[in-house]
């Protein structure tokens, strides 16, 4: 969903600015002249109509009356006029406003703090019409009248800043905006300390400066404050009042914004509750909810979760009021369109596109908005979908125009209608020149994910949002028989899953050192500095101000060369910085030239049209493409999954999708493909977001014959791990390490910690935990792993020498960070992993060990990928014998995408790690029968094939033949 939304609910909450001050109980009923001056403090912005229909019995009243004073009369029409304001009748309002203001202005009042607001209130209208020339000059009369007249300590003051403040960001000026809120929010903060009065500001100023923080492009910046409007709100409001909602649905906002969904989720939930309770029916702020939980729904991978409550938002904007000349509806109708795609329901799909551009151009100030253009643009892919191909272009000729004047080159939006233009022309025979176009169109998406400049976290929100455009690169480049482009345009389209587990360089300040510390602190300032004022650039360019166009270049230039200067001494300082967080495709010679002979890299691309696969020998590289939709996609991974799910629970004894299993492989490994790895017995897989938790080795290679859940079938069956051992590299090529020297094999085993009562699926009995508190309270719920003890000491008694362990009580992050591991040649982990970005506060995946009595900044438990990096390994093996420690959240990316980079950094070359929860009896013996195999000179993933193989073949293994069983592990490294 566009931020558009966010703040078209979140920053008009406090305009126009008008005093809420407290009305006590009178003794007696009020005079009519008391109820006449009463009118100036009404909250018309809570139930404006009722607030209306009260002004006007009370304007009616006295002006049949005598001796009513006439300032408290043009402050009570004042008032009407918000309340006309809150309605969306904007002429009438600001016809009354205009009114007023010229008998204001005739000399006969004096100056005061209300005609003050009166001014800043006509600039708020101005500013709702889009009129930001005339709202800003109000505006900033009203910031000088109240200065004069309220001071700039004052409430009124705060007023005035926070309404210029918004005008500033419409007009794509945020980085003047964002000190004016916050100067805004403590001048608020002060009064309502003081007074007890205007408690409504703070929360206002907050939640307004969260979503700014947001539009600025510092996402994680914006939870602090959005939290802190959150609990002010609540605290001197209630949960029921209007802001108290809006900023819970602005610290939903916030947390999804920050990819952070599984947070942001419950949050969202409790304001859509809170709103519907309070609103009618076909409010527009249930609608704001409506579409922000469908929004953090879809991205966590809840799709068929999000889409009810898109059709409900999608139904509100439509019936909503055309004044404010919205386009919130053709946004939501727009996301509809994808889950439709998303399903492969192409009709609807392209009803509902079509549906979006009508009602975009319905509402629309003009034909070249935004989300017009972007309804176009949509459209357009649909059109080309069905060879609609003049259509297509007569919509991409106008969208595409507007944005060469509008957007940036690197603008999404801006290359998506240049690529689907290049569709077009593939489709009517010029692939080539429309790979070669494709190449240039792109080459500024390229270089701003590897520039060093580029924020890491940024380099992962921008591969996101560019994986679609890559995928059609690598399209182009099949039809156009050039491997190499398709081989780099999948890295390209994957580095969100391959990349970065030090995304968030705030985990990195402890234990670096004084200098680290300053240096992280430069470069964020640094990288929050360039995030806004590309955002000021993209404003300018779409507003057409060429004239501020070059300033700004010159600036950003100035922060960039200073952002790789500081990234360059980071990698100084750092251990593991550089590795972590590169992200340079390599070529497809390079590629080649380290795979050996029987060795195959397979890559994967997918988009709404289907999966692109790429296969890579040393002696040649093909591409071949399966069509299917995402979501049939999904349900066929989900039946497996399910499968394993009910093995676990049965002990192996369950049934096992094999006809899911095989329609996988025939999809992942089309003909062309299956061909070109025939020969290779090592095959590496890349593979992006939910396809990487699939476990490869127990995909099903020839139809299935018999019963899925007897035994002998299972062990019958063609399973891949009978042709190929199956690793999963970091890279496309392998990364840089320290070699490992001739040396005696040692041992480090860490786990079993001490934790709650144990059960079979861990997790689910941890409520706290469940609700995104990762507290050591929240970890003492996880369930004890009662054969985690065991395995250790199993596997320490296959090595020669004094075994190092650290089990149970022992097992603390302190002890970890304090033992000397760098002389462990084989360390494993027995313990639960949890998934970055699914806790609050965990914004990347984590090891469990024991909680300690009193948590400390070094010491909460909780081992994540930033202090994994700190480690000083040596290891030719790390092996995580864990609950789901290579899983993710809904269809993201894997954990081991974080903890595999992370181990590797440290100094380890190898990792062993479970898909899912592995049986004690089990555990032990895959471990250790894949380090003898890789001892006895087979190859690392040889090694965990054979090992597999055993328990699948061994009839005594309770449920053995069971993928549950022997297929939990999965090879990642070098």
């Amino acid at each position: 969903m566009g931020k558009s939304i966010w703040l078209a609910a979140l920053l008009a909450t406090g305009v126009p600015s008008v005093a809420q001050a407290a009305e006590p109980a009178p003794a007696s009923a009020p005079s009519l002249a008391e109820e006449v001056k009463a009118l100036k403090t009404m909250d018309t912005a809570g139930k404006p109509a009722e607030a209306l229909a009260r002004i006007d019995v009370v304007l009616a009243r006295a002006r049949k009356a005598k001796g009513i004073d006439r300032l408290d009369m043009i402050y009570a029409e004042a008032s009407r006029a918000n309340a006309l304001f809150w309605l969306d009748r904007y002429d009438e309002a600001l016809g009354i406003y205009h009114r007023l203001e010229a008998e204001l202005d005739s000399g006969k009042y004096a100056m005061t703090p209300d005609r003050a607001e009166l001014v800043n209130n006509i600039g708020s209208l101005y500013s709702s019409l889009g009129k930001l020339e005339e709202a800003s000059r109000y505006k900033l009369r009203a910031l000088d009248l109240t200065a004069q007249t309220a001071g700039t300590e004052s409430i009124e003051y705060a007023s005035a800043l926070y309404g210029m403040a918004l005008v500033e960001f419409r007009r794509g000026e945020p980085l003047k905006a964002l000190p004016r809120v916050r100067e805004a929010l403590r001048l608020a903060r002060s009064h309502a300390n003081r007074t007890g009065d205007d408690v409504e500001q703070p929360a206002i100023f907050g939640l307004s400066l969260a979503a700014l923080l947001i539009q600025s492009g510092d996402t994680a910046s914006s939870i602090e404050p959005a939290r802190e409007a959150a609990v002010w709100a609540e605290t001197h409001l209630g949960e029921d009042h209007r802001v108290t909602m809006a900023a819970l649905n602005q610290l939903g906002a916030s947390l999804s914004e920050s990819g952070l969904y599984a947070q942001a989720i419950p949050v969202i939930r409790r304001t859509l509750d809170l709103r519907m309770k309070a609103y009618p029916a076909g409010h527009q702020d249930i609608g704001f909810s409506l579409s922000a939980l469908g929004f953090a729904l879809d991205n966590s991978g809840h799709k068929d979760e999000a889409l009810p409550f898109y059709e409900r938002a999608a139904e509100i904007f439509e019936n909503s009021s055309t004044e404010r000349k919205e386009t919130v509806g053709a946004t939501v109708i727009g996301q509809l369109a994808r889950l439709a795609a998303w399903r492969g329901d192409k009709a609807q799909s392209l009803a509902l596109r079509e549906k979006a551009l009508q009602v975009g151009r319905k509402r629309a100030a003009s034909a070249e908005h935004p989300d017009v253009l972007l309804a176009e643009v949509n459209l357009a892919r649909e059109y080309i979908a069905n060879r609609r191909l003049d259509e297509a272009s007569v919509l991409l000729d106008h969208a595409n125009a507007a944005f060469r004047q509008r957007a940036l080159d690197a603008n999404f939006r801006r290359l998506c209608g240049l690529i689907f233009a290049e569709q077009i022309a593939a489709a009517r025979g010029d692939v080539a020149g429309a790979l070669t176009r494709t190449v240039q169109i792109l080459a500024p998406a390229r270089a701003r994910l590897l520039d060093r400049a580029t924020p890491r976290g940024e380099v992962m929100r921008l591969a996101e949002q560019y994986h679609f455009l890559f995928v059609q690169q690598a399209r182009f480049a099949a039809g156009a028989n050039d491997p190499a482009q398709a081989f780099e345009a999948l890295q390209l389209a994957n580095l969100g899953d391959l990349q970065s587990a030090m995304s968030s360089l705030a985990m990195l300040r402890d234990g670096n050192g004084a200098e680290a510390t300053e240096v992280i602190r430069r470069y964020q300032s640094l990288a929050s500095d360039g995030a806004r004022l590309r955002r000021t650039l993209n404003a300018q360019v779409a507003a057409g101000k060429g004239d501020t166009v070059n300033a700004i270049n010159r600036q950003l230039e100035e922060i960039d060369a200073k952002i790789r200067q500081e990234d360059a001494r980071l990698a100084e300082l750092i251990p593991g910085y550089s590795l972590q967080t590169a992200v340079e495709p390599a070529a497809l010679s390079a590629a080649q030239k380290a795979l050996a002979k029987g060795q195959a890299l397979v890559l994967f691309g997918q988009d709404e049209d289907g999966l692109i696969v790429l296969a890579v020998t040393a002696e040649k590289a093909v591409v071949a493409e399966s069509a299917i939709a995402p979501r049939p996609m999904l349900e066929l991974i989900k039946r497996m999954r399910g499968s394993i799910d009910l093995g676990l629970v049965n002990n192996g004894a369950g049934r096992f999708d094999r006809k899911a299993a095989f329609e996988l492989y025939q999809l992942l490994f089309p003909a062309p493909i299956r061909q070109a790895i025939k020969a290779a017995p090592d095959l590496r897989i890349l593979a992006p977001g939910g396809l990487a938790a699939l476990p490869f080795s127990a995909l099903v290679t020839q139809a299935p014959e018999g019963a899925d859940d007897a035994p002998a079938a299972l062990r019958n069956t063609h399973w891949l791990a009978l042709d190929h051992a199956v690793s999963v590299p970091l890279a496309a090529t392998p990364l840089p390490q320290r070699a490992g020297g001739k040396r005696e094999v040692t041992f480090a085993g860490i786990g079993a910690p001490i934790l709650g009562q144990p059960v079979r699926l861990a997790t689910r009995a941890a409520p706290l935990l469940r609700s995104g508190d990762t507290s050591t309270k929240a970890l003492r719920e996880l369930a004890s792993l009662p054969g985690a003890a065991d395995e250790l000491r199993a596997m320490a008694t296959a090595f020669s020498g004094k075994p190092a362990l650290l089990i149970g009580a022992d097992a603390t992050e302190a002890a970890v960070k304090a033992a000397p591991l760098e002389q462990a040649s084989v360390l494993a982990f027995a313990t639960h992993g949890l998934v970055g970005g699914a806790f609050r506060d965990l914004v990347e995946p984590a090891l469990v060990l024991t909680p300690p009595e009193q948590p400390s900044e070094t010491d909460d438990g909780l081992l994540t990928a930033s202090e994994i990096a700190k480690l000083r390994l040596d290891a030719d093996w790390v092996i995580l014998s864990a609950c789901d420690t290579s899983a993710g959240d809904g269809e993201s990316a894997p954990t081991y995408s974080g903890l595999a980079r992370s181990f590797v950094a440290a100094g380890a070359r190898s990792l062993l790690l479970s898909h899912w929860p592995v049986r004690d009896d089990v555990a032990s013996r895959l471990t250790l029968d894949t380090l003898k195999g890789a001892g006895k000179g087979l190859s690392r993933a040889e090694g965990l094939r054979r090992a597999q193989l055993a328990i699948l073949r061994d009839a005594k293994v309770p449920g053995g033949a069971h993928p549950a069983t022997w297929a939990p592990f999965v090879l990642v490294g070098n």
